[in-house]
Order: structure tokens, then sequence, then C-alpha cells
């Protein structure tokens, strides 16, 4: 009779014990006997609950006869009405390498857009073109500066035109800069934005 059985999935105490029981034993005293052999091949001592894998040592047919009949089938009958999620044989649970752990993850969730470049989107300009233009109205000059200049770094065509005439007349808070001026305008055009040709010196008084 072999010394040794390894738990195969699928397989339940009761059908290893038919396997491996001697002569003269019944299946109740072979099955507690295995049990009581190995305590570290079930899951928190739960009989129902084989752990696939494991190495069970078979007991000598004495060490089976130790126990009565009638007196293995109470013990065992107690054992095995403990809950359990399936009398089968229960594999252990071991965590996968962290490459395939994540390879699920990517498979079962769809791609996500590439994020968009740091900066106002399009409707966020407008509405801080709008904010400029209050500003402007309120007489607030430094916040629509503010304002215009954020959304025209963002590509809105009217805060970069806005920012053309600003700096081509100059006011309050920043200087007349044809330089500046003329940068602006030009991006406005790339934009579709219609410019008038912007000053290019100042103007001269009639003598």
């Amino acid at each position: 009779m072999a010394s040794a059985y390894e738990v195969a999935r699928g397989d339940t105490l009761f059908r290893i014990a038919g396997k491996t029981r001697p002569p003269g034993v019944t299946l109740h005293q072979m099955v507690l006997a295995l049990y009581r052999a190995n305590p570290d091949a079930f899951l928190d001592g739960n009989i129902n609950q084989l752990v696939v894998g494991r190495t069970l040592a078979i007991p000598s047919r004495d060490a089976v006869l130790a126990v009565s009949p009638a007196q293995a089938a109470e013990e065992l009958k107690a054992l095995v009405a403990r809950p359990a999620p399936a009398p089968a044989a229960t594999p252990i649970q071991t965590p996968p390498p962290a490459a395939t752990a994540k390879e699920p993850a990517a498979k079962s969730r769809p791609e996500r857009p590439p994020k968009p470049p740091a900066g106002l989107a399009p409707q966020q300009a407008e509405e801080r073109y709008q904010q400029g233009l209050q500003a402007d109205r309120n007489g607030d000059l430094k916040g629509a500066l503010a304002a215009f200049t954020a959304a025209a770094e963002a590509g809105h065509g009217p805060s970069q035109k806005r920012l053309g005439d600003i700096y081509n007349t100059g006011n309050e808070i920043v200087r007349r800069d044809y330089e500046t001026a003329l940068r602006w305008y030009q991006k406005a055009r790339e934009q579709g934005i219609q410019i008038p040709k912007p000053l290019t010196h100042a103007p001269t008084r009639p003598n």
C-alpha cells in the first residue's frame, strides 16, 4: 500500500479514502484516519476543504483500526457537518506575478484617450475672453489683460486680436509695443481673424 497520496483537483477525502484504505477497514475509519494524520492539508481545519497539491501521509492499518467503526462514523458526522463552499478539494490561492495581475485589467477596460496638452480648452478660452470683455467694460484693465492673455495663449483668435489692439495703442497697464502687437495680430490671422494693418510708427502731427 502506498504511504503517500498527492491531492489532485476534484479529489475529495472520501474518494481518496476509498482508493487507499486497506482490507478490513471501513470508509469512515479511513477518512477519519486521513484527516487526523494530515491536519495541514485542510483549510482552517475544515474536513470539507482539502487543499489541492498537498501530499497526504497514508496512516498504517493499525493506526486506522485504533478507532472503532462506530466511533469513526460519529466523529466524522460532526466534522462533515461544518459548512463549506464545496466538498471538492480547494486550491490554494496564490497571488499572480505583478505583470500577470495587471493584464486582465488592461483587457477589460477600454483604452483611455491621451490627455490634452496643458492649457485652456476651446470652451474655457471663450469663457476667459468673455470675462476679459466684461473686465474691460468695468474698467479693470489688469483683469482684462490677464483674461485675454490666458485665452490667447490657448489659441483663441479674438483674444489674440484683442491683445494686438491693446499693445498697438497701449493703456495704463501696458506700454505701446508694436512688435508685440504684430506678433498677436499674426497669430490671430492664422486663426482666420481679419486684422486691419497696424500702425508701424507713431502718427505725426501736421504743421
